[in-house]
């Protein structure tokens, strides 16, 4: 006897699975014809005359050779490229995680004082600006901040020093004038 339409039918609405996806065993073929009811289809379930079949598994191999060969920087020619160079990443999200990344340093060089607030922000708005390419141009333009705002203290101070120097020696002559026109008075009295 052959196995009907009604049977896989109702054993597929049974185990919830698709037409291809029922085993019937061929040594009960009368048992299974005879059932026409959900009911005994249900009983040879249980009895384990009608299964359902696994799942076909696909192998991810290839799949994961294929992601480490990307990875290298592989099968990522011009030919295997659709959207523009922006829409493949975005130069505005580029922006973010570069602000990201330059806001974190700053923060962290202010807070252990290698930086003072006004630096902080002058190099925080230019940042924001897209003055600095990456983090290894914004930590050379920070050292060579650093450097020339110590060259002009160190000019400062020289210079403040030669100014007190020269208005030293100016009270000292006007002091010694005024020592002098004393005693030329003090003579002529």
């Amino acid at each position: 006897m052959q196995i009907s339409k009604v049977q896989t039918r109702l054993a597929s609405s049974i185990l919830q699975c698709g037409k291809r996806k029922i085993w019937m065993d061929p040594n009960e073929i009368n048992e299974i014809s005879l059932s026409d009811k959900r009911k005994t289809i249900r009983k040879l379930i249980q009895n384990g005359i009608i299964l359902k079949k696994n799942p076909k598994l696909h192998s991810t191999n290839r799949k994961k050779f294929h992601l480490e060969a990307k990875k290298k920087g592989k099968h990522k020619g011009i030919g295997k490229r659709k959207g523009t160079s922006n829409a493949r990443s975005s130069e505005r999200v580029k922006w973010h995680f570069k602000q990201k990344v330059f806001r974190h340093l700053l923060k962290k060089y202010r807070t252990s004082e290698k930086i003072d607030k006004y630096l902080y922000r002058q190099l925080y708005l230019k940042s924001k600006g897209n003055a600095f390419k990456n983090k290894r141009v914004l930590l050379d333009y920070i050292h060579s901040a650093k450097s020339e705002y110590n060259r002009k203290k160190i000019k400062n101070e020289r210079q403040l020093a030669r100014h007190n120097k020269k208005t030293a020696i100016v009270k000292n002559r006007i002091s010694k004038f005024q020592d002098k026109m004393k005693k030329i008075y003090q003579d002529k009295k």
